[in-house]
């Protein structure tokens, strides 16, 4: 940068002062971008979710939905004094683990620390890059730290789950009564920790799970056989062999709940309802970039699309087809609002991850307005919930989902949305009728009094209208004029 520049910024300030900020800022601009960390960006799956989507609500209150509450996984909720009573438990884990016999070669040998160290330290860079923002005690000098603590929390997310697997995958060597790993402890905290594994703060790499399996076992598991331990966890179908190896436990259950994992399924429902077999790349890529004007669940059914469930539970299987509206069937509970708010999260912070469930929960906002449409979809098979409160509570949570969220119009959803307004505006004259039959339904059907009394309006109607026709067909034109017979 030339003096003169820095004399025009300032002139009443002594040109050496102002060339040493501009030497500061110059410095600065050097560091604000270092190429090491960049690098790293596309790595990164795991995050600390900014405070923006911190600050909404469920139901009016401030809700922890991205703070873990039973246990920690990771280093960012590590040093929780409220988590840290599970501290004791994974250390349980690791000690059970190392104690057990395991096939190698052939032969039956015992699994030692070193040999676990040595083989998770060997993708240790891998798991570090998982994390974005990591902290500097976890890194350089402090590696040893970060290892232990994926060691730990690693083997006991494997005990975990292998105790919710079934008596027959319960490791033996733990007491009857255990608080964690036995049948009855397992049955208790199992809800807890499935929810705290779907937190995007709480996230351990499925890379750290398959390595300590590949040592337990002598041999590298199959990506899918990792993929469905987890997703049988979290109580959702096994993944298709073939797949690749998840990111992390959000990462494949979000994957699970969308259309990707279920091609086969999704072809045989689209062959059911009598449309092409294949989808064609513009039917999903090509967007109108009109403006949707949102409408509920009533405002289309008085216009006639009908709801009908879909073949999978998959959340984008919502198709329009002939004025019918296919959507999956939900089941929503108390820790719906986790689930979808961290994968929503996960979504935006993702570089390589679409916005299915965002634009998911868009859509099912658009139809939700009120209790009454909440009602309608729950009799159409589409809807289920057992939240507190009424059906008001599934309006409420869907107001806090999509508070502050962009609407992505690129997505195939967007698609159906602009061809449900599309068949909304032309077909005017249907749209007429069935708005007209609906307002006759709702007002007059509703009771027998009402009913009964239009049924009075239609015959009195009717009877005077028959009156008249018979009085011009009695009529006789001849008979005009003629002088009366006395």
């Amino acid at each position: 940068m030339s003096s003169s520049w820095v004399v025009d910024v300032d002139c009443h300030e002594p040109q050496a002062k102002v060339e040493g900020w501009v030497v500061d800022m110059e410095k600065k601009l050097e560091d604000a971008e270092p190429r090491a960390k960049v690098l790293r960006w596309p790595k990164h799956c795991i995050f600390r979710v900014p405070l923006r989507f911190k600050m909404k609500t469920v139901d009016g209150i401030a809700s922890s939905v991205f703070k873990p509450q039973t246990v920690s996984l990771g280093p960012f909720h590590h040093d929780d004094k409220e988590l840290k009573p599970m501290e004791e438990h994974k250390l349980r884990a690791v000690r059970h683990l190392l104690s057990r016999d395991h096939a190698d070669a052939g032969r039956v040998s015992k699994l030692t620390l070193g040999g676990l160290v040595a083989a998770v330290q060997k993708v240790a860079d891998e798991l570090e890059d998982a994390y974005m923002d990591l902290d500097e005690e976890w890194r350089g000098e402090n590696r040893g730290k970060f290892l232990e603590m994926m060691i730990t929390d690693g083997c006991f997310l494997l005990e975990v789950m292998r105790t919710a697997a079934g008596k027959e995958s319960i490791p033996k060597d733990y007491a009857h009564g255990d608080p964690v790993f036995s049948s009855y402890g397992i049955q208790h905290i199992k809800p807890f920790i499935q929810r705290d594994m779907l937190m995007v703060e709480n996230q351990l790499p499925l890379r750290l799970l398959e390595t300590i399996v590949a040592v337990e076992d002598g041999t590298c598991p199959s990506a899918a056989s990792i993929n469905s331990m987890v997703l049988k966890f979290l109580e959702r179908e096994d993944a298709p062999e073939g797949t690749g190896l998840g990111l992390h436990p959000l990462d494949i259950y979000r994957t699970s709940r969308l259309k990707g994992t279920s091609q086969i399924k999704s072809n045989r429902k689209v062959l059911h309802r009598g449309m092409p077999m294949t989808r064609t790349t513009k039917e999903v890529s090509v967007v109108r970039p009109e403006r949707v004007v949102p409408r509920s669940a009533w405002k289309l059914s008085e216009a006639g699309i009908q709801f009908l469930p879909s073949n999978t539970s998959c959340l984008d299987d919502i198709e329009l087809h002939n004025g019918r509206l296919y959507m999956p069937k939900v089941e929503m509970d108390d820790s719906t609002a986790y689930r979808i708010h961290n994968m929503m999260a996960f979504e935006a912070m993702h570089v390589s991850t679409g916005n299915d469930v965002t634009a998911y929960v868009l859509f099912v906002k658009d139809l939700i307005n009120s209790a009454d449409d909440v009602q309608l979809l729950e009799r159409k098979g589409i809807l289920e919930h057992d939240l507190a409160d009424d059906d008001n509570a599934v309006v409420r949570l869907f107001n806090s989902l999509t508070r502050d969220v962009s609407k992505n119009w690129k997505s195939h959803l967007s698609q159906v949305r602009q061809d449900v307004d599309h068949h909304y505006r032309s077909n005017r004259l249907r749209v007429f009728l069935y708005e007209a039959w609906s307002n006759l339904k709702s007002k007059y059907f509703r009771s027998p009094w009402t009913l009964l009394a239009l049924v009075t309006a239609i015959l009195l109607v009717v009877g005077d209208i028959m009156q008249a026709v018979y009085a011009v067909i009695g009529y006789d034109p001849n008979e005009k004029g003629k002088p009366k017979m006395n």
